[in-house]
This record gives structure tokens, C-alpha cells and sequence, in this order.
């Protein structure tokens, strides 16, 4: 027989696999490979398999590490418990560790799930991927920005590769860039951080070279985007029958007769009796978007490289092509190690340019970083009635206020925003010889942002209605605005890394210091006679220009001590003593700290038996306590500190005045400098555990949380301290004894497992926090003395309002009831309210706490399905969150006052009350909402929306083509085509009043929340 023969020649071969401890394992996925064929072992962990002589057979499970053996007769095949997953390095504070041995509260997010799904920038890729994190929309358009708290708490710290970086940076950073990203929620991981670190931290870890032979890849995604939930708008012959409905039950004469609502429906008279699809004529079904992403990588041990460019182009709904973004990110890294002296080198450089373009509108400001453009434009596509002429008779767009014709036309005016920034970073790390384990480390940051607006405020022409000639506009206004920023960071660091028999030593002592500084400018000038949208071509005489500049800085001292017995007990302790600027010297520097203690359970003997049985695989249980600052709070909130607010300050008044023919500025003294500002302070404490079970299929953890904010500054009330403004000013803000309290848990559970080929990880996280004043600083005495309106240590409802009691029933229930002032021929179907105090009227007094948290949830969760089989891969992601009210707007109140003559708007505005109809969902419809004195449009629960929701937030499926079509070509490592999509569907009462619940806004005007769907490639070289 030919050795060609033989090696063809096929034998059926058994085995059997067992764990460490001889007993067997069932469910093992026993594959050829290079083939798709296998067989799985069966409850004596044996397995048969038709095999070729020299084939080579995996074994993996979940759980165990996988093994590579050849094929042959009788084999006995022994798997050992994978480790990889608690060896698993994360990166924590200035420094990693293992999740064996992580004792803080820290969640990761796989960034690997983030990559070619169809986002344009990090945070839309993050709900409900881990506990802890929240995330929120604020509606869509152009690389819309989501709001993001770490455990219900204001914007988190962003630290980049060891480094404290702007928010910005954290958006605009490619997926495909990051390697880790870490959750860092309690103080044990955050106090090394010190005065920015309340809020908790968003630690990115960037991808680095690799060692082998150079590795290309190549990733293009492309997706059409349109709205997730947007209630289409009636045609105008029914709105004009809804709106005779509302006249009559007002007592007044119909409106539209049926001859001219048949003109509506016949499309005879245009001018007049339209039939104007706003959206149709402004809109386009889909908005398109390109990603481009190139990465290389390779090297050496000594010297290794990684090398990154992508591209976005992203368009919005607009027809006229006239809002869109356009982006390139770069990013260069390389690193080096000299044996010879022990010193390791890495320098990067990474940056971003991008353009973002929007139309004019008349009652829209020039954009900015964090503006939102879209509002005044998509009210007016919502508000203009259908009877307005959008075009006039030769297709131009007709002369009407508020036109989004001519609003988004290429011929009118624009908002540009250029944005670059620049990063650079050097890091040394020096192993001290003749010390085991010690190393010296220095870190340099250079970073540079140039922000410039142009705001081109001019009206498009607009036209009569049988006229091509255009309207006389307003003179074109040009303003112009720069900014630019920059920031110095530099930390130099001591370690110490041992391990002597069973006790292991990690510490760490350093310094780090920062420096900002920025400038920004405005000019303008007004009245244009011309389009030439250059300053120099406006009227001198209406110049305008303006300026500011600014620095600030921050350092501190930062001390680290982590110790561990046997891998198995855990102490760890941190402190950090930061100094900042915004405070006088004598309540410059603070100290902050951490504690916590870590214990694996499962290794203790009296736990060997549930182990061995793998009835509890691991359990660790974790706690810390610790105290973590903050040197300034939320920007607009009455608790902020103001810049050098504890100096003395002076304003330059404009108008000055004029001595002997000369002009002289006037200076004017500001407020009493306050003395007493200093640090807010948050105690934070945090108990945990993680267990995992099963052969670790079943893994979960859980958290329960309390954070105490003190340091609020408040003026104090001038009647209570005797004062009466002699000096002519407002008294200094002091201390007081201001609480703010959060506290909630957070948890997460999973399951992963294989059938054959088949490999599944199923896992859900849901997080809940309260928060409330415990002691509020502004809130009167007047206010605190009334227990069912005080905001004080109450917490998770609306507002305080009115509660109504449905709708009256009869003429009788009338003249039974209360009513409230100012109401007037009430009649059934108007909105009864209840009399909270009983005295037998309806007024301020009557207000109570209604409802359910304003605005946003306090619990919120994530679904994670990941499924993968024979080269498929299917990965799922739902989210959601608990009850949450919207109030409703003048709009979907059918507020007829704010809308003219044609209230209702949707087709759910229907469900109005009537003597057929009594259990609607809207009050009896009227034309005026005077016509009883405003009973139906009182602040009451009545309007309250439970905007809870659950959604299919991302989905993808892909195939990988190496894994059997094209496996034998050498040069092609990776071949993955995608489908995915975003905001799939939703499940939510508010989609029944055509509102999105994570866009939930009083009049459903912003730019709506997108369905994306996308087809991507991923090619490897």
C-alpha cells in the first residue's frame, strides 16, 4: 500500500477525558482539525470518532484549558481547570492586577464586542454591557454623545492609558483601538485619584504592538440609519375633522366646511386647502454612514509596534445633504525594551480631526462640542401645519416663518465646528538592579485641542406662491470663535513587587502633577451686503470681538500598599494627597484614602468538598471603605465653585464714560470673595462577592453600595444672620453641613457552556441606586416645615403637583367636586383633581410628591446573548431600565393655545374622551384651552408618562470564512462579514404617546433616536 494510502486511510478511535482528578468529564467537544467534523464525550467522558491516520483532535470545554493532541487509539485525555480567566490581567488606578486577586469593585466591558457594529463613537456602544454603568440617550443625530454616571452619580473621570484625558477624548476613541475598558466604582479603586475621582473612573487601555511577524487588518462598515420610534403626523383632512370635533365641544362654529376638507383630500387647492408632508418634502428615509479602520501590528521582544487609521462619514436625515461629520483618528505606538540596562520605552501619538456641519436656523446658536442643533429645526418639521405651503407653485420654498425648507436649503447659512486634538505620551520603566522587584517609572503627557466655529447666519430666499423671484431676506451676520487648550501631565512613580513564600508585597509611591491653560476668541460682525461669508467683507462698524484665558493646576502625593497571604487573603490600602487651585491656600491640599479587604473562601479546606464537586468553583468575598474628593461640582448647579472665587474680584463695565473729551472704562467691585470653599468629600463604602459554580459555567457577582457627599458651599439666609446688604452685596457662600446620599447594588449573573461546537454565553447585570438629600443647603425653612412638597430626604418621585382623580362623569359629579381656581364651565371629560388637604378647594396647598424619578431611571439592566457555531457567530445585547416618568408637553397635551387651529397631530391623540369612549387616554378635546379657564392643563400627575422600557439595543450576526471556505489560503488570517443593527425595537408605554424612552422630551421635537441597521467586513493579512 502507498504512504499517500495509508495517510488516507480512515479508523474509528475511542478515548476518554477526564479532569485533574480522574473524574470524567461530560459534554467535552472532541473536533478534527482543520475539518468541522466531531462528537461531544458522553456521561463517562468516553467518545468514538472516525479519524485519519496523523489527524489532530481539540478538546475543549468550558471552564478547562483547551488541548491539541494527536489522534489515537485508547487515548486518555486529561484537562485542567483553566486559570486564565482569574490570572486575567486588568489594569486598576496606576497599576494591574489579576481579577484573583482584584478586591475593588471594578467591571469591565469587552471592547472586542464594540467593533464593527455601527457607532460613531464610544459611549453609544455601552448600555447595558456592564454593572454599574448607566448609560442614557439624549436622542440621535450626528455622532450623538450618551450620557453616561458610574452608579447614578455625575460625569465620570476619563483616564487613558494611565493618564487623565478630557471626555472628548473618551468619545471620539475608536473601538477598534481599545484593548481593555475597566469600570473603577468604589474607593478602593479610585482614591489613588484623589481630588476627580467622586464620580468614579473610566480606565481605557489602548491596544500595543505584538510580537510575530507584521499582522494587518482592515475593517469597513457600512450603515443607513432612521428613526427608532417617531409617530407618523395625520393628514390634514383629519386633523381639520378633529379640529371641528374641538370647536363644537367648545360651543363654536366648525372651522372647515366639508367642501374644504374634501379640497384637502383632493389636492385641488394647494395654497389653501394642502395636504404638506413636512417630514416627506424635508426628510429622507435613511441617513448613510462609512467607517474605514486600518490597524498593523508586529515586532520583536525588544521592540514592538502598533499602528492605526480610521475614517467616518456620516450623514444625517436631511435631504440636502447639508448637516453631516466627517472624522479621522490616528494612532501610533511603539515600545522597546534595552535588556542590557532593564529599561523599557513607550512612546505614542495618537489625535483626531473632525469637521461637523449644520444647517441655519434663525432661532439655533453657532455649535459648540456639547450643543444639541437639532431642536429648533425639528420642532418646526413637527409644528408647521399641513394646510402651510412647504413649496409654492414652481417648487421653491414658500415664504412662512420657521420654513425647514429653506432652513436645511444649501443657499442658506451654516454652523461649522473644526475640532483637532493631539496626543503624545512617553513612558520610561526602569528595573533598579540589585533590588528584586523594584522599578523606577516616569510618564510625560502632551495634550493640545483646537476647537473653531463658524456661525454664517443667513436666510435662504423664500418665495410667493407663483412668483420665482425671491423675497427680500436679512442681511447675512458671520461670528467666528476659537479655543484652544492645553495640558501638561507628568507622574514619576517607585514600585515594589514581591513575593516571599506565601506573602506577596505590591507598592507604589509617586507624584503627579497637571497643568492646564487655554484661551478662546470671538468676532463678529453684522449686516452683510454681500455673500461673502468672511469677516473682513462686513460693515467695519459692526464689529464685535471678545476674549478670555484661563490656566489651572493640580498635583499630589500618591502611597499604594497591596498584600496577600496564599493568594487567598487580601489587604490592600491607598492614600493621596492632592492640592488644587480652586481653592485659598489654607484649604488647598486634601487628603483622601482607601481601605479594603479581600477573602477566597473556596480555597479554605472546609470548602474542599464543594469545590472538588464543583458545586461552588470560587467565592470571594470583598469590602472597602474609603474617602474620595472633588474639587468642583456640577457646572450650573447652585453648589459650584466659581474660578478664584475666594479673591477679590472686579468686572470692566462697557459703557464707561467720557471726561474731557476722553472715554474711561468703569470698574466695578464683584461679590465677597468666600473664604470658605474647599473640598467636597464623598465617604464611600462597598461589600461585595463573586462566586462562580458549575465548572464555572454559572459566574455572577453582586454589589451593595453608599457614597456620602459633604463640602457644600451656600450663601446663608440674610434674615437668619441679622443681615440687611449694607455693603450693596450678597453675602459669601460658607460651609455647611450640606449631605447628599446614593446608595443602590448592582449584579451581575452568566452562564456559558459548548454542546459540540455549539458555545453559548447567556448574562444579565441590573443595577438600582436611590439618591437624596439628607441635608440641602438651599431648600428654605418655609419649604422644610411642609413634609408632603420638601425635596429634603425624600427621594425617586416626580415633582410636587396635583393628583387627579380621572375625569368627571356627569354634570353631577360636576357640582359635587372641587375645582380649582380659575376653572369654568367644566363639564364630563375634563380632568377631576383631588383635594389632598381637604379644605375645600383646589390650590398650591393640594400639592404632594407624584410620581416616579424625573426624568431617569434608577434601575437599569443588560442582556447578553452570545452565541457562536462552526465558524457563526450570533451576539445579541437587550436593555432597559425600571419606571421613570416624562411630562407631557404642550403638544401631546393637544395644548390647542400653542398649535393654532389643528390640535391633534397623531393618530394615538384620537383616544380622547367622549361619552362612547370614557377610559381615554386624553381629556375631552377642545380648541381653546381657556374655554374652562385651563382646567385640563394643570402641573398634575395627570401627564405623567411611565417611560420604563426593554429594547434590542445591538445585534450581530457573522460568519467567518477561514473557517471552511477559506481556510487553506496562508495570506488571509481573517475573513468576517457581519450584519448588525442598533435599536432594534422597543417595548414601552411611551411609545404609545409616540415617545422614545431614552429621548423622552416634552414635545417628542428633538432629533429622534435611530434604527440602524449595517453590513461590515473584517479582513486579516
Amino acid at each position: 500500500m502507498s504512504e499517500v494510502a495509508v495517510e488516507q486511510q480512515v479508523s474509528q478511535i475511542t478515548g476518554t477525558v477526564v479532569d485533574g482528578k480522574g473524574e470524567p468529564l461530560i459534554g467535552v467537544a472532541v473536533q478534527v482539525k482543520g475539518t468541522a467534523k466531531g462528537t461531544v464525550t458522553n456521561f463517562d467522558g468516553q467518545f468514538t470518532l472516525d479519524v485519519k491516520q496523523g489527524e489532530w483532535l481539540i478538546f475543549s470545554y468550558i471552564g478547562y484549558t483547551t488541548q491539541n493532541l494527536k489522534a489515537a487509539p485508547g487515548m486518555r485525555i486529561v484537562l485542567s481547570e483553566d486559570t486564565q480567566k482569574l490570572d486575567e490581567v486588568v489594569v486598576v488606578g496606576y497599576g494591574s492586577t489579576t481579577k484573583r486577586a482584584m478586591i475593588a469593585s471594578v467591571s469591565t466591558v469587552n471592547a472586542e464586542a464594540m467593533e464593527n457594529i455601527p457607532i460613531t463613537n464610544l459611549t453609544q456602544g455601552l448600555a447595558g454591557r456592564s454593572k454599574g454603568l448607566i448609560v442614557s440617550g439624549n436622542g440621535g443625530g450626528i455622532n450623538k454623545k450618551q450620557t453616561i454616571s458610574i452608579r447614578g452619580g455625575g460625569t465620570p473621570l476619563v483616564v487613558i492609558d494611565g493618564v487623565i484625558r478630557d471626555y472628548e477624548d473618551f468619545v471620539n476613541l475608536p473601538p477598534e483601538d481599545v484593548e481593555a475598558l475597566s469600570i473603577l466604582k468604589d474607593a478602593s479603586a479610585t482614591a489613588v485619584y484623589g481630588s476627580r475621582a467622586t464620580n468614579g473612573i473610566l480606565q481605557v487601555t489602548t491596544k500595543k504592538g505584538s510580537v510575530g511577524k507584521p499582522e494587518v487588518e482592515y475593517n469597513f462598515n457600512q450603515s443607513w440609519s432612521q428613526p427608532a420610534i417617531w409617530p407618523d403626523v395625520m393628514d390634514s383632512w383629519d386633523r381639520a375633522h378633529y379640529a371641528n370635533i374641538a370647536r363644537r365641544n367648545d360651543g363654536l362654529a366648525e372651522e372647515f366646511s366639508p367642501e374644504a376638507i374634501q379640497t384637502m383630500r383632493d389636492g385641488s387647492d394647494p395654497l389653501n386647502y394642502g395636504n404638506w408632508k413636512w417630514r416627506d418634502i424635508v426628510l429622507r428615509n435613511w441617513a448613510p454612514q462609512t467607517k474605514h479602520n486600518f490597524r498593523m501590528t508586529g515586532g520583536t521582544e525588544k521592540n514592538r509596534y502598533y499602528v492605526s487609521l480610521g475614517h467616518i462619514d456620516q450623514n444625517s436625515l436631511y435631504k440636502t445633504n447639508t448637516h453631516y461629520m466627517k472624522r479621522s483618528n490616528f494612532r501610533l505606538s511603539q515600545s522597546s525594551v534595552i535588556e542590557a540596562i532593564g529599561l523599557k520605552t513607550s512612546v505614542t501619538l495618537d489625535g483626531y480631526a473632525q469637521k461637523t456641519v449644520h444647517p441655519y436656523s434663525s432661532t439655533t446658536s453657532a455649535l459648540t462640542a456639547n450643543s444639541n442643533p437639532y431642536y429648533q429645526v425639528f420642532s418646526h418639521i413637527q409644528n408647521k401645519s399641513p394646510l402651510t405651503p412647504a413649496l409654492n407653485s414652481m417648487g421653491l420654498p414658500f415664504n412662512t416663518s420657521d420654513n425647514p425648507v429653506a432652513e436645511t436649503s444649501a443657499e442658506a447659512g451654516y454652523s461649522h465646528l473644526r475640532q483637532k486634538a493631539i496626543n503624545g505620551n512617553i513612558s520610561l520603566e526602569w528595573m533598579i538592579p540589585g533590588v528584586k522587584g523594584l522599578s523606577a517609572r516616569a510618564n510625560g503627557n502632551y495634550h493640545y485641542y483646537l476647537e473653531t466655529a463658524k456661525y454664517w447666519r443667513k436666510d435662504a430666499p423664500q418665495y410667493a406662491w407663483d412668483s420665482d423671484e425671491p423675497l427680500i431676506a436679512n442681511n447675512p451676520t458671520l461670528s467666528h470663535s476659537t479655543k484652544t487648550e492645553y495640558q501638561y501631565n507628568l507622574q514619576y512613580f517607585l514600585a515594589y513587587n514581591q513575593t516571599f513564600g506565601k506573602h506577596s508585597v505590591d507598592a507604589l509611591a509617586g507624584f503627579e502633577a497637571t497643568y492646564n491653560k487655554g484661551d478662546s476668541y470671538s468676532e463678529g460682525r453684522e449686516n452683510y451686503l454681500f455673500n461673502v461669508d468672511q469677516i473682513f467683507a462686513g460693515p467695519a462698524d459692526t464689529q464685535t470681538n471678545s476674549g478670555t484665558e484661563w490656566e489651572s493646576g493640580r498635583c499630589g502625593w500618591i502611597g499604594q500598599v497591596k498584600y496577600n497571604y496564599d493568594n487567598r487573603y487580601f489587604v490592600e490600602a491607598a492614600i493621596r494627597r492632592d492640592g488644587s487651585d480652586n481653592f485659598p491656600k489654607n484649604h488647598r491640599w486634601g487628603t483622601f484614602f482607601s481601605g479594603s479587604l479581600g477573602w477566597i473562601v473556596s480555597d479554605e479546606a472546609f470548602m474542599t468538598f464543594l469545590k472538588d464537586k464543583h458545586i461552588l468553583d470560587m467565592l470571594k468575598v470583598r469590602a472597602s471603605y474609603g474617602q474620595v474628593g472633588l474639587d468642583n461640582w456640577t457646572s450650573g448647579s447652585p453648589y459650584e465653585i466659581g474660578r478664584f472665587e475666594y479673591l477679590p474680584s472686579y468686572g470692566m463695565d462697557a459703557k464707561g464714560y467720557v471726561l474731557n473729551g476722553k472715554y474711561y472704562p468703569v470698574f466695578t467691585e464683584g461679590g465677597i470673595p468666600s473664604r470658605d470653599i474647599t473640598w467636597f468629600t464623598t465617604d464611600q463604602f462597598n461589600i461585595g462577592f463573586d462566586f462562580a459554580s458549575l465548572n464555572n459555567r454559572l459566574y455572577g457577582s453582586f454589589d451593595y453600595f453608599y457614597y456620602s457627599t459633604t463640602g457644600f458651599l451656600y450663601s446663608p439666609d440674610p434674615l437668619k444672620v441679622g443681615y440687611t446688604g449694607p455693603l450693596g452685596q450678597s453675602l459669601p457662600r460658607v460651609s455647611t453641613d450640606g449631605e447628599l446620599r446614593r446608595a443602590g447594588y448592582e449584579f451581575q449573573l452568566g452562564w456559558r457552556s459548548s454542546i459540540g461546537a455549539f458555545k453559548y454565553d447567556v448574562s444579565t447585570n441590573f443595577t438600582h441606586y436611590g439618591e437624596l438629600w439628607n441635608i440641602q443647603p438651599s431648600e428654605s425653612e418655609t419649604a422644610l416645615m411642609n413634609p408632603y412638597t420638601r425635596s429634603t430626604q425624600e427621594y425617586g418621585y416626580y415633582g410636587s403637583m396635583w393628583e387627579n382623580q380621572g375625569y368627571f362623569t356627569s354634570a353631577e359629579d360636576v357640582y359635587n367636586s372641587v375645582w380649582p381656581t380659575g376653572s369654568h364651565s367644566l363639564t364630563a371629560g375634563d380632568i377631576k383633581y383631588y383635594d389632598f388637604n381637604g379644605d375645600g378647594k383646589l390650590d398650591g396647598s393640594d400639592n404632594h410628591r407624584l410620581g416616579r424619578s424625573a426624568n431617569k431611571p434608577r434601575g437599569n439592566y443588560g442582556i447578553n446573548l452570545n452565541l457562536s457555531y462552526k465558524g457563526w457567530s450570533l451576539n445579541v445585547l437587550f436593555q432597559g431600565s425600571t419606571s421613570f416618568d416624562m411630562y407631557a408637553g404642550d403638544a401631546l397635551r393637544m395644548n390647542s393655545g400653542q398649535l393654532g387651529k389643528l390640535p391633534v397631530i397623531y393618530d394615538f391623540q384620537t383616544d380622547f374622551w367622549t361619552p362612547e369612549n370614557r377610559d381615554a387616554k386624553f381629556p375631552r378635546l377642545m380648541a381653546t384651552p381657556g374655554s374652562n379657564g385651563n382646567n385640563n392643563y394643570q402641573y398634575s400627575d395627570f401627564w405623567l408618562i411611565n417611560c420604563r422600557y426593554f429594547r434590542m439595543k445591538d445585534f450581530k450576526i457573522g460568519y467567518d470564512f477561514k473557517y471552511s471556505l477559506l481556510k487553506n489560503v496562508k495570506w488571509l488570517t481573517k475573513a468576517n462579514v457581519a450584519l448588525s443593527g442598533q435599536n432594534i425595537f422597543t417595548i414601552s408605554d411611551a411609545t404609545k404617546y409616540g415617545l422614545d424612552p431614552e429621548n423622552a422630551s416634552m414635545e417628542n421635537y428633538g432629533y429622534p433616536n435611530e434604527r440602524t441597521l449595517a453590513i461590515s467586513v473584517n479582513l486579516g493579512f
